[in-house]
C-alpha cells in the first residue's frame, strides 16, 4: 500500500456568469499500479486547503491525478490538468487556469 498526497494549487479567481464559480474541485488520482481511485472533491475548507491524501497500490507507473473545477451546477470550468507524480521520473504536468503552481502528488 501507498500513500498518495495531493494538493490541488490555486490561482487567481475566475469568475463565472451568475450564479456560477467554481465551487469545488474534483480529483481522480491513478495510483502506481495503474488504477483510478474513486473520486475525491475539494472544496477549500480542507486542512490545508484544496489537499487530500488517499491509499493507493505499490506498482511500477506513476502515479498521477486529474484536477477538474466544477460550478454549483457540476458544470466543467476551464481545462482539467493532470499532475504526475514528481521524484524518480517524475514529470509535473502544464498547470493552466485555477489550478496553478503549487500543485503536487507525492507517494510514499
Amino acid at each position: 500500500m501507498t500513500t498518495i498526497a495531493i494538493v490541488a494549487g490555486k490561482g487567481a479567481l475566475v469568475p463565472g456568469a451568475p450564479p456560477t464559480g467554481i465551487v469545488s474541485t474534483k480529483a481522480v488520482v491513478t495510483d502506481n499500479s495503474g488504477v483510478a481511485l474513486s473520486p475525491v472533491t475539494l472544496t477549500g475548507a480542507e486542512t490545508p486547503p484544496w489537499s487530500a491524501t488517499l491509499t493507493g497500490a505499490a506498482g511500477a507507473n506513476e502515479a498521477s491525478v486529474t484536477f477538474t473545477d466544477l460550478d454549483v451546477n457540476g458544470a466543467i470550468i476551464g481545462t482539467p490538468i493532470t499532475v504526475t507524480e514528481s521524484g524518480s521520473g517524475g514529470v509535473i504536468g502544464n498547470l493552466p487556469g485555477t489550478v496553478a503552481a503549487g500543485s503536487s502528488i507525492s507517494v510514499t
